[in-house]
């Protein structure tokens, strides 16, 4: 693509740009490999793509088959969760109805595994042929490769394509520049609120004196003034989207336990005194109004009221971005690593669908084929056009570092209070957060230990919080996690 184009470039999609220049949305080949596949051979592909990325997938798909022309691929939308796809594609082992390319997390690829269908990947990716070479191997970002080896069984099973991490958003328009000294001298040094002070906050800052201070602050306001609003049933200072994912931070955060692999076999962890004290520390927060989360928000996206401004943060996917803007309800949005527990050690959920390939009874041709298609669309021009356009992170190093990277993400001569800029924010933010992702092990039975975090936490924060339903709670979810392993 010439930087010309690139610099034009709108974040919401490539095609149309490419349209109104005249050219045409196909993605350049690299390096790749070419006719490896002699023999004709159908694949298929499932994936749950959302509709304003499926141009791009089909741009790949199409010129994929002009350098393997012997290949063809059945691509497949899905709809419904990640967990839904799993369901169809186990049941689908049963007939021998089931993809050979499937998109899905690491806790759906364990079970894969445990069926037997899973295919270890390493000798496609260390063949001298048509693997990765040596750039490739250093330059898809390490953590994102580490992820596709978290299983209980040794080796590569799982490559990364639709990663994302999470982000906290705030309302800019409101907190930058406050002056909260009057309400407490400690925040920011006495000085008003800045981008930096936000980079560097940590939960008991954001409860002990942040969240109190905006409150004190808000009550000194006229009415017609109030920059906590209630127009909402569901209305806090701080707000996050995911409560499995803030269980499993907080537990790596803290260093508490969430689950781990033991001789081979998955463990449930997160039954434990310290993750109680934690869930303690954020009920209180949740009963002051400082604090909620979907599940404690009627099942609601907390963007929803992020946007409508009922909220002055919300953690979201960065998969999700566009999401946490409203132009119906225009406001400048900051983009900031989500709070930690010790800033000198931060984390941040490492998530996003990866691509497994299922084997069809040693099919040899449909894993060869499968394998080139994935090397395709991961190179380094595709992982660039996904990286600048899908709202997805890059999975490579090279897509940071690019010239068109930068200007795409550049915030100079963007309108403020648009998508376009809250994007590019979040695009330009994210190697800051990269060094720092963490992923948690998979196996069978992971993918229930998330789904009982998730209601944990929900449970907790709308309980009574006295120490015994609390113990109750985690001990319930603990057993039901058990009872998948």
């Amino acid at each position: 693509m010439k930087k010309k184009m690139l610099c034009l470039m709108s974040l919401a999609g490539i095609a149309m740009v490419l349209a109104s220049c005249g050219g045409t949305n196909k993605p350049t080949t690299g390096n790749d490999t070419t006719g490896i596949l002699k023999t004709p051979t159908t694949i298929t592909l499932w994936s749950i793509t959302g509709q304003n990325n499926r141009p791009q997938l089909e741009s790949y798909i199409t010129a994929f088959k002009e350098i393997e022309p012997n290949i063809t691929i059945n691509n497949v939308y899905q709809s419904g969760s990640y967990n839904d796809l799993e369901g169809m594609v186990s049941k689908g082992f049963l007939g021998d109805n089931y993809p050979d390319i499937v998109q899905g997390y690491p806790d759906n690829v364990a079970n894969y595994i445990d069926y037997g269908k899973a295919v270890k990947l390493d000798d496609y990716i260390n063949n001298t042929e048509y693997g990765w070479n040596e750039f490739d191997k250093s330059d898809i970002i390490a953590a994102f490769q580490d992820e596709g080896k978290e299983y209980t069984v040794s080796g590569t099973y799982s490559v990364p394509y639709s990663k994302s991490t999470e982000e906290m958003f705030y309302n800019a328009d409101v907190l930058i520049g406050l002056d909260l000294s009057k309400q407490d001298k400690e925040i920011n040094g006495g000085a008003p609120l800045n981008a930096a002070y936000f980079d560097t906050l940590t939960w008991d800052e954001l409860f002990d004196h942040l969240c109190p201070a905006i409150e004190a602050y808000n009550a000194t306001l006229p009415t017609d003034q109030k920059i906590l609003k209630t127009d909402q049933a569901y209305h806090s200072i701080f707000a996050y989207d995911s409560d499995d994912n803030l269980f499993i931070t907080l537990a790596k955060q803290y260093g508490y336990g969430y689950t781990s692999v033991v001789n081979g076999a998955g463990s449930v962890d997160f039954n434990n005194d310290g993750m109680k004290s934690v869930m303690k520390r954020f009920k209180t927060a949740y009963d002051k109004g400082y604090f909620l989360t979907k599940g404690s928000a009627g099942g609601n996206y907390t963007n929803t009221y992020f946007t409508l401004q009922n909220t002055l943060f919300s953690v979201g996917s960065t998969g999700g971005v566009k999401y946490q803007f409203d132009a119906a309800h225009p406001m400048n949005v900051g983009v900031a690593r989500i709070p930690q527990a010790d800033t000198k050690s931060p984390w941040t959920i490492n998530q996003g669908p990866s691509l497994c390939i299922l084997d069809h009874n040693g099919d040899e041709n449909r894993k060869l084929a499968s394998w080139l298609f994935y090397k395709y669309m991961t190179n380094t021009t595709n992982s660039l056009d996904w990286a600048i356009n899908s709202g997805y992170m890059g999975i490579r190093n090279s897509n940071y570092e690019s010239d068109e990277y930068k200007e795409a993400t550049s915030i100079e001569g963007k309108q403020e209070k648009t998508l376009d800029i809250l994007m590019a924010k979040s695009a330009s933010y994210l190697p800051k957060i990269t060094p720092n992702m963490y992923v948690s092990p998979a196996f069978k039975g992971s993918s229930q230990c998330r789904t009982q975090v998730g209601g944990l936490f929900t449970a907790v924060l709308t309980s009574d919080g006295t120490d015994a339903t609390i113990n109750d709670l985690f001990s319930k979810a603990e057993s039901t996690a058990k009872l998948a392993l």
